[in-house]
């Protein structure tokens, strides 16, 4: 019975695998675009000269935190490898290391959200929208060039 988990947790890791490093590296290069820097963004959502100065302020202040839990991430997802590879620890303690890098996860999430939340509030309700609608047509424009057939 623990030798059917063990094959099962080791058929899922390559899957989580992907998952995570997808997921962080969709992230991070989130991070990496300041759309508040774009001359066609400023001018689409009509950004004013000291709006992108306190967004560029707002980035810089939380960006060594955000590199910090991107670093912590890391770590946890390491160890997680480890010990699901070294197939030598107890299921509990594969359990504790699963919520140590789900914790990292959350704080890293949460920390780039509340970054969001307080650019959000540097803007007036219509440059909001006209950010929501150009990220949508950012993602649409990903989305038809990685998958070109517009199928999934």
């Amino acid at each position: 019975m623990r030798n059917r988990y063990w094959r099962l947790a080791a058929l899922l890791l390559p899957a989580a695998a992907w998952f995570a490093t997808t997921a962080a590296i969709e992230t991070s290069a989130a991070q990496r675009f300041k759309w508040w820097q774009s001359e066609a963004a400023q001018t689409e959502i009509a950004l004013t000269g000291d709006q992108v100065v306190e967004l560029e302020a707002i980035f810089q202040d939380i960006r060594p935190t955000l590199r910090e839990l991107m670093q912590r991430l890391g770590r946890e997802e390491d160890e997680l490898s480890r010990l699901m590879h070294a197939m030598q620890a107890d299921e509990w303690e594969v359990a504790l290391q699963i919520d140590k890098v789900e914790g990292a996860r959350s704080a890293l999430s949460k920390t780039r959200t509340l970054m969001l939340y307080r650019m959000h509030r540097m803007l007036a309700p219509e440059q909001i929208d006209a950010l929501h609608e150009m990220w949508e047509r950012r993602q649409q424009r990903q989305s038809s060039s990685t998958h070109p057939s517009g199928q999934r």
